[in-house]
């Protein structure tokens, strides 16, 4: 680029600031949009892929066909954990998601068109997985539909999220700005008058400039005509860190907020981490599995099935970390009250189940008896008898 096309941009006049010139016209875009947000999806579709789903036959837990299909291999090519990342990564990126069921496999639909009626069952049409297209069109009843909101959390997000890129954005340039060396360049008429002085600009500005703010330590010559003032720098850089970093994290924290996250969890505090994770069991987590849980039971079981006691449940229990040393008096109390069994209790701890007869077997200490044989007890011994024998 010539030195007077170079300097037409900014117009005639007889100096120049140097910023103006070398400043780099691109927009400074940091993506905190889509960071925030996958940020968030990853980390409930990473919890929810953890979860069991458990089998009940008739009022009995099983371990059967659909067991392994649910939480080993949904698909061949998919293992559970891959399969349930995905599909909580769309319905929370785009509100809704499709799995079909074809040869006994459950596949997430890449895009399909859906069609809504008020007393029939809808249709899905234009069913896609990667390169394959259904022919068919699916029914209602044909397929596992989930939707995560009334309205799209993604899009009002981005709504919000714009206006925090915008001022993140002014900050990290003005933070580069503020860096950066600075001065001003004054010209006269005879610096540029001439062809030889036009050549002589151009390797001034193309080249000698560049080394010369490039190097650590420089010196240069300039042409007649030409001076150069350095321009003290300026000293806002920490500030604008400061604000960058603040707004950083008010926008993790909107993010946070729209998927019912704790802002601490999605920022990586892991202060009161427990109070934290609880939270967002409560608020968040449940209820998507809720969603999932009530879709499964009315397409795979039915109610003929259900009324019988054949259901699926998502055990979330598995999602915290136990220490088996500060378990060891709650674990006691869940055995001895014959809520769980010493195989049960394994299984929650994260350890293999023994199958033994006595390992599945169920005990209660004799502490534990029915209220009416207590008072029974009591009133035979002579103390206090109940009201109405009195």
């Amino acid at each position: 680029m010539s030195v007077s096309s170079w300097l037409s941009r900014f117009g005639k006049k007889d100096s120049y600031n140097l910023l103006e010139l070398f400043a780099d016209t691109n927009t400074y875009d940091l993506a905190i949009q889509d960071f925030a947000m996958q940020m968030a999806i990853n980390l409930i579709a990473g919890i929810i892929a953890k979860c069991e789903i458990k089998t009940i036959s008739e009022g009995k837990l099983v371990k059967d066909r659909e067991y392994y299909l649910l939480n080993y291999e949904p698909n061949v090519n998919q293992n559970a954990s891959d399969f349930f990342m995905e599909l909580i990564s769309k319905l929370l990126y785009y509100n809704e998601v499709l799995v079909v069921e074809s040869g006994g496999q459950l596949l997430i639909a890449d895009s399909f068109n859906r069609k809504t009626y008020a007393l029939y069952p809808n249709i899905y049409e234009n069913v896609r997985r990667g390169d394959f297209e259904f022919s068919r069109t699916f029914s209602e009843q044909d397929v596992m539909y989930f939707r995560y909101a009334n309205s799209n959390i993604k899009g009002l997000l981005d709504s919000l999220l714009t206006g925090y890129v915008k001022l993140i954005s002014n900050a990290a340039d003005k933070f580069k700005r503020s860096g950066g060396r600075k001065g001003v360049l004054d010209l006269n008429k005879i610096a540029t008058g001439t062809e030889e002085r036009k050549k002589e600009l151009d390797d001034l500005f193309n080249n000698r400039f560049k080394s010369f703010y490039n190097a650590e330590n420089s010196l240069i010559a300039l042409p007649n005509g030409v001076e150069y003032r350095e321009l003290a720098a300026l000293t806002t850089g920490q500030q604008d860190v400061g604000n960058m970093l603040s707004l950083t994290k008010e926008a993790f924290t909107r993010t946070a907020q729209a998927f019912k996250i704790p802002g601490s969890l999605l920022l990586g505090d892991v202060a009161d981490l427990d109070s934290s994770l609880n939270e967002m069991l409560t608020v968040c987590i449940c209820p998507l599995c809720d969603t999932i849980e009530t879709e499964l039971i009315r397409k795979r079981i039915g109610a003929t099935a259900f009324r019988k006691g054949t259901t699926v449940k998502i055990d979330t229990t598995a999602i915290k970390h136990f220490d088996l040393l500060e378990m060891a008096n709650s674990a006691d109390k869940l055995i001895a009250s014959a809520l769980y069994n010493v195989d049960e209790v394994r299984e929650k701890l994260g350890d293999v189940p023994l199958n033994t007869w006595w390992s599945t077997e169920y005990y209660m200490t004799k502490n534990y008896s029915p209220v009416g044989e207590q008072v029974t007890t009591v009133s035979e011994e002579g103390g206090e008898e109940n009201e109405e024998d009195t």
